[in-house]
């Protein structure tokens, strides 16, 4: 399987959490530590990150938006001066304007070049690839829909701003005007469990109509949830490194609960303080955009319970 995020990194943070960090033998009323075998920033991400941190180095940017969903990312990039969710009004005071990692639409894009701002797009190529699959879809006569979240910058790139063509759970579906046939694509980081489900809803929904659905979900993402899986046979909890709320991390939750099992979602290692492990068989993953040192330090302060 892929690694997620750079070999040498991915290295360091596999070796250090299962070597340094998981306590062995385990101790007497202490943490039984597992490591997912993929969790994290997958390459794309962190390459993407440390490219606008060189840039933040070198000159004045700001970011239209929310560089990624994750505070650790936040951050970092505000120690180097970087400012995120900026107003157009303001983007004049900037060297540079970033699109973000989540994108942005086609007419955002257009109308910023049109008015001569300076921009840097650092868009995930997977996203990038679903605004594309999305366009040639419609281009085909399909009526384009988005499975995603209403509220995520994401599905809202991928879909255009059309908060109508956004698949969020089965009420959509069921609020959709009948059409000969329907194209679809997905937010880059869901569930692939909860993807599959809900093509088939559409499906149901409309069986007389033609559903095309182009799959999306990042692999990355697939093998987080897959890494997950497997330690959830053995484990009693799951702690997930993480903003709440951003869509990885949600589908890591809502696997973690399939099996019954309970889920703790935190974004440093000081949230480890407020929760109390007894003698406890723990398993450790991370969303699409925790940052490597946020995990490390998690483990670090798992460990030593």
């Amino acid at each position: 399987m892929r690694s997620l995020i750079n070999p040498s990194r991915q290295n360091t943070l596999q070796n250090k959490a299962d070597t340094d960090h998981s306590p062995n033998p385990r101790r007497r009323g202490g943490v039984d530590l597992k490591i997912a075998t993929e969790l994290g920033m997958d390459a794309e991400a962190g390459e993407a990150l440390e490219r606008i941190c060189g840039m933040a180095r070198s000159r004045k940017i700001a970011v239209a938006g929310r560089f990624m969903p994750d505070a650790g990312v936040s951050a970092r990039l505000a120690s180097l001066g970087v400012m995120e969710n900026v107003e157009e009004a303001d983007f004049f005071k900037y060297h540079r304007i970033i699109i973000p990692f989540s994108g942005a639409t086609a007419r955002q894009r257009r109308e910023w070049e049109e008015e001569g701002h300076p921009l840097e797009d650092l868009t995930s190529p997977r996203v990038r690839r679903a605004q594309v699959a999305l366009g040639l879809l419609k281009m085909e006569g399909s009526q384009p829909l988005v499975i995603g979240r209403h509220d995520d910058p994401e599905s809202i790139s991928i879909s255009g701003g059309r908060s109508g063509s956004i698949l969020q759970d089965t009420t959509d579906t069921s609020r959709l005007r009948f059409a000969p046939a329907f194209g679809v694509v997905c937010q880059t980081t869901l569930s692939p469990r909860r993807v599959s489900w809900l093509v088939q809803q559409l499906r149901l929904r409309w069986r007389d109509a033609q559903v095309t659905f182009l799959d999306t979900v990042s692999p990355a993402m697939a093998a987080r949830e897959e890494a997950l899986e497997r330690l959830l046979v053995a484990c009693d909890r799951v702690v997930i490194v993480g903003e709440a709320g951003e869509a990885s991390c949600e589908a890591l939750v809502e696997t973690t609960l399939r099996r019954g099992k309970a889920p703790t979602l935190v974004t440093s290692a000081d949230d480890l303080a407020a929760l109390d492990f007894k003698n406890e068989k723990v398993a450790l993953t991370a969303g699409a955009f925790a940052t490597h040192e946020a995990v490390l330090a998690v483990a670090a302060g798992l460990a030593g319970r």
